[in-house]
């Protein structure tokens, strides 16, 4: 009989307590707890990725190609803050692919990326006379990552990985 009473007294003081806070209790489910700490985490991410910067040092200068030892370029920075590239790739002893791009290096993810490269083959003959052929227009991109930029562009099937000589 004393547990009944404590069980009933129980359930009335819940109800008195229900009541006191306008009939309603709210609690979250285990579902909507976890949807609201992933927004959480996914609004500071995206606070942290405003707030962050990838530090690129001034590039200008001479560059080599590391991987095919065939190309060359020279880097430029100009007063906007943005860079001029001049890639040379050897086909041959009398002929030379080269590539003029400029653009600006995203701050956040350190990455240049352009769609208006501009792309020529120079060939010499015996009186080194050169002929311009083969211009079209190329996209790609330029990453800084340890102290070397790789380089991807649509008209290249390798992936050029440059350094500056020391």
């Amino acid at each position: 009989m004393k547990k009944r009473l404590a069980i009933t007294l129980a359930v009335i003081g819940s109800v008195l307590v229900l009541a006191a806070c306008g009939g309603k209790q709210e609690t979250a489910t285990g579902s909507e707890a976890k949807d609201a700490a992933q927004e959480t985490v996914q609004e500071t991410s995206e606070e942290t990725a405003e707030t962050a910067k990838v530090e690129i040092p001034d590039l200008s200068g001479a560059w080599d190609d590391e991987v095919s030892q065939r190309a060359s370029m020279d880097v430029t920075k100009n007063s906007d803050g943005s860079y001029s590239f001049l890639v040379h790739w050897g086909g041959s002893a009398t002929e030379t692919a080269i590539w003029e791009i400029s653009g600006k290096f995203d701050e956040a993810t350190g990455v240049l990326t352009y769609e208006d490269g501009k792309y020529s083959i120079h060939t010499f003959d015996d009186q080194e006379k050169e002929t311009i052929s083969g211009e079209e227009t190329t996209k790609g991109s330029f990453t800084f990552e340890n102290g070397k930029l790789r380089w991807r562009d649509s008209k290249n099937s390798e992936d050029g990985l440059f350094s500056q000589p020391r």
